[in-house]
C-alpha cells in the first residue's frame, strides 16, 4: 500500500505539473504571440485542459491514495506533501468539473473583452464578461466554504493561511501610516518644487531593453533557461523545468520597462531557484504569491531604486541617455513621489494604497455589497479619497489591471504582503551583512542571490510563507519594517 500509493500520487502530481506547464505556455502565447481572432479557439483549449486537469485532481484513485498515506507513518517531506495534497485536493473535490470548464472559458473570453474595453477606454465593453467571472467566483467561494468572509475561500488559493479578518486591521493600519507619510512628503519644500526633467524624455526602446537584459543577467538569469518578450501587461510564467518566460511593457515613463523588467526578473529568479528535487510535486511550488511577490518587490524597490544600485548604473544610463552627470537629480526622479493613478507605474509610497483599494472592492464583490455595474463609480470615488483625484478614463481606472479578467480575485493582497516581506528581508540583510550595499554598488548580486536561494527559494512549499519569513528574518509579517524603510529613505530624499 505505502510505496505503491506514494508512487501513484507522485505520478499524478507530475502529470498535473505538466498540465500546468502546457496551460502556462498557452497563456504566454495568448499574451505575446496569438492573433486576436484566435481567442475563441484558445478559450476552448483552455477549458479542455482545465477540465482534464481537474478530473485528475479529483479522481478517486488519487484521493484514496492520499487518504491511505495520510493515515500511515510517513515522515519528512513525504508527510508534508501528503498533508498539503489532502487540503488542496479536498478543496478541489468541492468544485464540479463543469464549473472549472466554465471558469477557464470565461477567463479566456474575459481577457479578450478586457483588451477590447481598454482599446475603447470603455468599461461597458467588459462589463458582461466580468459579471460572469464574478458570478462564477462567488459560486466557487460558496462551494469551498472556508470559515469567515467568503473572500477567504479565494484568498487561500493565493496566500494559504491568510484571511480577510487578518488582513483588514493590517491594511487599515498600513493605510493610515502611508497617508501620514504622504502628507509629510507633500508639505516638504522639495516636493513643492520638484519637477521631472529626465524621465519626461523619450528613451530609445532598444536601449531600455538592453539594460533590462543586463540587470537580469547580473541577477543570475541566463539565456539557457529564461527569455524576455513584450506584452500589454508585464508578467512571468514557468512553462517547464528550466524554461521561464517574463515580459516587459513600455509606458510613457521611460523607466517603466526597466523597473518592471527588474520586477519580473525577480519573479523569474525565484522560479529558477525553487527546489529541483520537487520539480514535479506540490512542494516544488511557491507557498504563496505573497512570498513570490516579495522577491520581485525586493529586487525592484529595495535594490533597483536604491542609491547603491544607481552608483553602479547611473554612469551607464548617463552615457546612453545624456543625463548631464546629475546623479542627485536622476536619483530623485527614480524615487519621485506623485499621486499617480496606475498601480504598476506608482511609486513605493502610493503602491500599497492601490492594492488596498482593490482589496476593499474585492471584498464587496464577493459579499455582494458591490455590483460589477457600479465598479467605475466606486473605483473613482475611492481613488479620489486616497489620491486626491480620480482617473481621467476607465483605462486609468477600473480597466488598468488584467487580473480580474482571468478570474484572479483574491490575488491583489499578495502584492502588499510581498512588499512588506521584501522590506523585512532588506532590513535583516542591512543589519546582518556589511557587504550588502558595497556589493550592490559594484553591480555584484551573487551573495544576495545565494542568501535568497538558501533562505527563501529552496524552501519551496515545505513551510507557509509567513513561517519562511519568520525563520529567515526572525519575525513573521511585520508592516512596521516597511514603514521604517519608507520613512528612512524618503525622509532623506524629501528632507524631513
Amino acid at each position: 500500500m505505502g510505496k505503491s500509493d506514494l508512487k501513484l500520487i507522485k505520478d499524478y502530481q507530475k502529470e498535473l505539473t505538466l498540465f500546468g506547464h502546457a496551460s502556462a505556455l498557452f497563456d504566454w502565447d495568448q499574451q505575446v504571440n496569438m492573433p486576436k481572432k484566435g481567442v475563441g479557439s484558445r478559450a476552448e483549449i483552455s477549458a479542455f485542459f482545465g477540465e482534464m486537469a481537474h478530473e485528475k485532481v479529483i479522481s478517486e484513485d488519487f484521493y484514496s491514495a492520499i487518504l491511505r498515506l495520510r493515515s500511515g507513518r510517513l515522515k519528512g517531506d513525504d508527510r508534508l506533501m501528503v498533508d498539503k495534497l489532502y487540503k488542496d485536493v479536498s478543496k478541489s473535490r468541492k468544485i464540479p468539473k463543469e464549473l472549472v470548464s466554465e471558469m477557464a472559458r470565461a477567463a479566456a473570453m474575459g481577457h479578450s473583452a478586457w483588451e477590447k474595453a481598454r482599446a475603447k477606454k470603455d468599461f461597458s465593453v467588459y462589463r458582461k464578461a466580468l459579471e460572469r467571472i464574478v458570478e462564477l467566483k462567488r459560486k466557487q467561494a460558496s462551494l469551498i466554504g472556508l470559515p469567515g468572509h467568503p473572500y477567504n475561500s479565494l484568498l487561500d488559493d493565493f496566500e494559504e493561511g491568510m484571511t480577510a479578518e487578518k488582513l483588514i486591521p493590517v491594511f487599515r493600519k498600513l493605510k493610515k501610516e502611508l497617508v501620514g507619510l504622504l502628507r509629510k512628503i507633500e508639505r516638504s519644500k522639495v516636493y513643492k518644487n520638484q519637477r521631472r526633467v529626465y524621465t519626461s524624455r523619450e528613451f530609445d526602446k532598444s536601449k531600455q531593453e538592453s539594460f533590462v537584459r543586463d540587470v537580469a543577467k547580473r541577477m543570475g538569469l541566463k539565456k539557457e533557461f529564461s527569455r524576455i518578450d513584450i506584452s500589454e501587461h508585464p508578467f512571468t510564467t514557468k512553462v517547464g523545468v528550466d524554461d521561464i518566460r517574463f515580459t516587459v511593457a513600455y509606458r510613457e515613463n521611460p523607466l517603466f520597462a526597466f523597473e518592471s523588467g527588474v520586477h519580473e526578473a525577480g519573479h523569474a529568479l525565484y522560479e529558477s531557484g525553487l527546489p529541483k528535487k520537487h520539480a514535479y510535486d506540490t512542494l516544488g511550488d511557491a507557498p504563496s504569491l505573497g512570498i513570490h511577490e516579495s522577491q520581485s518587490r525586493f529586487w525592484e524597490n529595495m535594490i533597483s531604486k536604491s542609491e547603491a544600485f544607481w552608483r553602479f548604473y547611473f554612469p551607464k544610463f548617463d552615457k546612453e541617455f545624456g543625463l548631464g552627470r546629475d546623479f542627485e537629480g536622476w536619483f530623485r526622479e527614480v524615487n519621485y513621489i506623485e499621486p499617480g493613478m496606475i498601480r504598476v507605474e506608482s511609486d513605493e509610497v502610493h503602491y500599497c494604497l492601490h492594492v488596498i483599494l482593490r482589496f476593499e472592492i474585492e471584498l464587496g464583490l464577493l459579499d455582494g455589497s458591490i455590483k460589477v455595474a457600479d465598479l467605475p463609480k466606486i473605483w473613482n470615488k475611492k481613488a479620489k479619497e486616497v489620491f486626491g483625484r480620480g482617473p481621467k478614463d476607465d483605462v486609468e481606472g477600473v480597466l488598468q489591471d488584467v487580473h480580474w479578467s482571468g478570474g484572479a480575485i483574491g490575488y491583489f493582497p499578495t502584492y502588499a504582503l510581498g512588499t512588506i516581506y521584501a522590506a523585512q528581508i532588506y532590513e535583516f540583510l542591512r543589519k546582518k551583512y556589511s557587504w550588502l550595499e558595497k556589493d550592490i554598488e559594484k553591480g555584484n548580486y551573487s551573495r544576495i542571490r545565494k542568501w535568497l536561494k538558501e533562505n527563501i527559494h529552496e524552501k519551496g512549499s515545505t513551510m507557509l510563507a509567513d513561517d519562511i519569513i519568520k525563520k529567515a528574518t526572525g519575525r513573521g509579517l511585520n508592516p512596521d519594517a516597511f514603514v521604517r524603510y519608507l520613512n528612512r529613505k524618503y525622509g532623506k530624499i524629501y528632507g524631513f
